[in-house]
């Protein structure tokens, strides 16, 4: 439902054939600048409807994005074994014996239900282990 056009009020492509991420800042210092004003000031507009003005005040509540996006807006490194900004440094990520890449494999069964049943299961995941740990949502 977020990504439909009635929905959606600014979408942005930063075009361009090399990784702007150092400039990504330039691109989104304007809208921070709006969402300020209307954050802690607000803007008088009128409501038809009621046929009254008032102060609209406004916040972000949320932005979709593809990971790399994401590493550059929160700048939250998305590589190695503390790459998932869910579980920060809580994670059971590793790297792998003779490549050395992180592999978050069997990392997030933590999620699931207390009685679920993939959290038991000891052969399709990583040999041998159950998953005991419970995230408690914030």
């Amino acid at each position: 439902m977020c990504m439909s056009s009635e929905y959606i009020f600014l979408m942005m492509v930063i075009p361009g054939p090399s990784n702007l991420k150092r400039l990504i800042d330039v691109y989104l210092e304007p809208l921070i600048e709006e969402l300020l004003q209307l954050w802690h000031m607000g803007v008088r507009t009128y409501d038809h409807a009621t046929d009254r003005a008032f102060m609209m005040r406004a916040a972000l509540m949320w932005t979709v994005n593809d990971v790399p996006a994401y590493r550059m807006v929160s700048g939250w490194s998305t590589t190695g074994v503390i790459g998932c900004p869910i579980c920060m440094d809580d994670t059971r990520a590793f790297h792998l014996q003779h490549g050395r890449k992180a592999c978050y494999f069997d990392c997030h069964r933590q999620f699931l239900s207390a009685h679920h049943s993939y959290r038991r299961n000891k052969k399709a995941f990583m040999k041998n282990r159950v998953e005991n740990r419970l995230h408690i949502r914030g």
